[in-house]
């Protein structure tokens, strides 16, 4: 019961961190608020666990780390073709709060002076515009290329500061779990509607050019099934090799993944 206070705790304690940061009023008047994923800021939170620092030097790492991810998922749902004045506004807005999150953690990062973690967190955000890019051209072909996509995409920041701070559990268990979550949501709107709603994180990728869309819904349903076993495998093996140490609130939350 401890352990799970003490997240939930240290959960808020970056939420108001991180809101505080990234609010901007102009921003709010349009609907326009930084994305944040509670598992994501958890996998944080114990990738620099252990390590010595005092809270305001954890909290500076781990708010920033947020403000990353809120600066690569600002653009990726702006439609390409929007008439509506609006919304085209909105969209622009969104850009600039992209930039302005990328603005923020550039500069908390030159605070710090940590030479090493600024490196690591450039070369992680490359990585990770590098898959993104890729994932988008629609040119991947196999499952294997899919399935490494989806884990740089969604967990190579987390995965470099565990490594970094020697955190070997949220190393293991962080790719799978995210990958995991990130193709079940596809999955699930690809069941529902016949194709990925806007907010999905994997767009389809055919095959073969020009191909029907529901042969491309098929080849992306069929990937995403093959990799999600696979994925779902990894992270039960990672459960197990970590059962004495995982803290039982983030047990939780990946079995949930694991039987949704």
């Amino acid at each position: 019961m401890e352990c799970v206070r003490t997240e939930q705790k240290q959960l808020k304690w970056a939420m108001e961190a991180f809101n505080e940061l990234s609010h901007h009023p102009f921003l709010i008047t349009y609907g326009i608020e930084p994305k944040h994923d509670e598992d994501k800021t958890i996998l944080l939170l114990h990738a620099i666990d252990n390590h010595n620092f005092d809270a305001k030097a954890k909290l500076e790492r781990v708010t920033t780390a947020m403000l990353v991810e809120a600066a690569l998922t600002a653009h990726e749902h702006i439609p390409l073709h929007n008439n509506d004045t609006v919304e085209v506004k909105k969209n622009q807005l969104t850009v600039l709060a992209g930039d302005l999150y990328s603005s923020l953690y550039y500069y908390r990062l030159a605070k710090m002076e940590d030479v090493p973690l600024i490196r690591l967190f450039s070369e992680s955000i490359q990585k990770m515009n590098d898959a993104k890019a890729y994932l988008h051209s629609r040119n991947w072909r196999t499952a294997e290329e899919l399935q490494q996509l989806i884990m740089d995409v969604q967990s190579t920041l987390i995965v470099n500061l565990a490594d970094y701070y020697r955190q070997e559990m949220i190393l293991r268990i962080a790719p799978h779990f995210l990958a995991l979550k990130s193709m079940k949501k596809t999955l699930q709107a690809l069941e529902e509607e016949g194709h990925p709603r806007q907010d999905t994180p994997i767009p389809p990728s055919p095959l073969l050019t020009e191909q029907r869309p529901h042969e491309e819904r098929y080849f992306l349903k069929q990937n995403l099934y093959t990799v999600m076993t696979k994925q779902g495998n990894l992270l039960r093996e990672g459960v197990e090799n970590f059962r004495d140490s995982l803290p039982a609130p983030l047990l939780d939350r990946i079995t949930t993944v694991l039987h949704t």
